[in-house]
């Protein structure tokens, strides 16, 4: 008896509900949008960035629809695939938050959090603007980021994908950091919602200094192996009153675990 409800419980009918991956062909789809600068840009002055930065807000999420609206964002097109795998996901924070039993691969294991979602915490950010790349210095994990100037990106297969991806940058306008980057390996979630990617990620990030005060951060999510068109939101970055690298951020699974076991679960809702 046992042998068969084993048998029925690992059926197709129960495999048919676990969350599925990206399609088989997924490198060789194409870009909704075009990678890197666009053709006839002229050259800019440099835009001045100096400063430490925190997002305004925590960015929960890669739409600018309410996130209580998770799944059904009027400016996301979902794969099927990527629907399934997001709604499967336990948010640590947010309005669907259940951080006791949160599948946060940040929360669980100190996975990257890559280069859209290290916004989710009020880390300070810094840019370090050289001739030839920018730097972006994280406080969150010290982690850190080389934007090449006036390159190119190799071709992807050629790319080792990784947490960060490869960027390269221009500016425009006299104002504005653009940031391209590609090469990414699909396992970071991009927002607290838990939103998945793909290796076909392309994410365009803007950066334009709108007073002394503020950074305007707009982001385009253009992965056509996990949505079905391009999606961008409109974000902030505020100057910090203090400067950078005095509240280094460091994840410890063995803290997290501690904090999950003596407060978390005791503080849960019963079932």
């Amino acid at each position: 008896m046992l042998a068969a409800i084993v048998l029925t419980s690992s059926g197709p009918s129960a495999q048919s509900t676990a969350p599925t991956g990206p399609p088989a062909n997924l490198l060789s789809l194409k870009n909704f949008l075009p990678l890197g600068p666009p053709t006839g840009l002229t050259p800019s002055p440099i835009a001045d960035l100096s400063g430490a930065w925190v997002p305004s807000r925590p960015i929960g999420s890669i739409s600018n629809a309410d996130a209580t609206l998770r799944g059904k964002e009027p400016d996301i097109g979902y794969q099927p695939w990527a629907l399934q795998r997001m709604l499967s996901e336990v948010p640590p924070t947010g309005p669907f938050a259940e951080p006791h039993r949160t599948t946060d691969p940040w929360t669980q294991y100190c996975e990257p959090n890559g280069p859209f979602r290290i916004y989710a915490h009020p880390g300070r950010t810094t840019f370090v603007q050289l001739p030839d790349r920018v730097l972006m210095l994280h406080e969150v994990m010290q982690q850190f980021r080389i934007i090449r100037l006036s390159s190119a990106h190799p071709p992807l297969e050629d790319l080792d994908p990784t947490w960060w991806g490869d960027s390269i940058g221009w500016y425009e306008n006299g104002d504005t950091l653009v940031i391209d980057t590609i090469g990414t390996n699909g396992r970071a979630w991009l927002s607290q919602q838990g939103h998945p990617s793909t290796e076909k990620l392309h994410l365009i990030e803007r950066y334009r200094r709108v007073d002394a005060q503020t950074l305007d951060f707009d982001v385009t999510v253009d992965d056509p192996g996990a949505y079905t068109k391009p999606v961008s939101s409109h974000h902030s970055l505020r100057l910090s009153t203090l400067p950078f690298m005095q509240s280094p951020w460091n994840c410890s699974v063995r803290d997290n675990r501690e904090f999950t076991d003596k407060l978390l679960i005791d503080a849960a809702p019963a079932p």
